[in-house]
């Protein structure tokens, strides 16, 4: 027999309404599942007082009643089994772990989520000129090589020979929001493709560029493979083939966070009068935004003129350190 508690009998017209706004005010109660019948919802709720009832009157008419609410499943996590709430990114169906109980995460996860596949941990830093890492392999099938989910489209990534984290798509859809169609894109160091081939498909001309040959074997499958035309895909050295598309870039992308201060002058070169550069890199919490300072004497160098727009932490990144993006714009004579 369920026991019963205290709920709120509401008509159907008005349920969704007072849904919402009881979960706005924390009085819904997330472990009983909600109930109906042909006219009526029935709410699981924690408390009413007089002023929440006001509130709610004022969206709908409702009844309080006690009623037999059935218990919500509660569904197990990885924090139930540990202990505590460990660090991971999933890319595809491949889960990166720390290294410290990367054994006992590693089985946490595979038993609380069917859809992972694959548990590696990192044993290196980005590192190299192709800026990778390489991994060991901790559970489930031994491969690093997955298709991630992004936006509506699907990115094919092999993660120990073209860097990639989930953890920039809000960054990524942030600035689609930025690109209008037939706006020209210059991604100087465009991996597998995450924010060339989103601004592709909102109608930018892309120029997609990367010194990696692996990325750039895996950003033509993945245009390919999401049907994308408007794009033409470069492989070499940034500062080369950046000077090719001199002012006729409306937006740079540099996102190379560990020295893409290297690049500044090709980047504004290839930005038209008033384009903007969006500028991301790794800097110490108590000096977030230094690298401005690095952007205002390169602009000075060429006799630029600069006004930064926008800057904000986009990831932690490490202890102390944060991944920050500055976006600016160029204006030239």
């Amino acid at each position: 027999m369920v026991d019963e508690s205290l709920g709120l009998k509401v008509s159907r017209k008005s349920g969704e309404k007072i849904r919402r706004t009881l979960i706005e005010m924390g009085l819904f109660d997330r472990s009983r599942k909600i109930c109906s019948d042909e006219s009526h919802v029935y709410l699981p709720v924690l408390e009413i007082d007089e002023k929440s009832a006001a509130k709610l009157g004022s969206i709908g008419q409702f009844e309080l009643v006690h009623f037999s609410f059935l218990p919500e499943e509660r569904i197990i996590s990885p924090e139930d089994l540990l202990g505590f709430r460990p660090s991971f990114e999933v890319v595809g169906d491949i889960a990166m772990v720390e290294e410290r109980d990367a054994e006992r995460v590693a089985a946490a996860l595979m038993s609380t989520n069917k859809s992972i596949k694959t548990v590696i941990a990192p044993i290196s830093d980005v590192e190299g000129e192709f800026r990778t890492r390489r991994f060991r392999h901790v559970a489930g099938e031994a491969r690093t090589v997955t298709l991630h989910k992004e936006h509506g489209l699907r990115y094919r990534v092999d993660l120990e020979g073209a860097y990639f984290t989930p953890r920039l798509g809000t960054e990524r859809l942030r600035i689609a929001g930025l690109v209008s169609p037939g706006d020209v894109v210059l991604d100087m160091f465009a991996g597998v493709g995450p924010f060339s081939l989103l601004l592709a498909k909102k109608g930018a001309k892309v120029i997609a560029m990367d010194k990696n040959p692996v990325a750039v074997k895996y950003l033509r499958e993945n245009a390919l493979l999401n049907k994308v035309n408007s794009i033409e895909i470069l492989e070499g050295d940034a500062s080369e083939l950046a000077l090719r598309y001199e002012n006729r870039a409306d937006h740079v992308i540099m996102n190379l966070p560990h020295s893409a201060c290297e690049f500044l002058i090709p980047a504004m070169r290839a930005a038209k009068s008033e384009g903007m550069v969006h500028y991301y890199c790794i800097a110490p919490d108590d000096d977030l935004y230094k690298d401005v300072a690095l952007i205002k004497k390169a602009a000075e160098e060429k006799d630029l003129g600069v006004e930064v727009l926008y800057k904000e932490i986009v990831r932690s990144y490490a202890p102390h350190r944060s991944n920050v993006v500055i976006d600016f714009r160029l204006l030239k004579s």
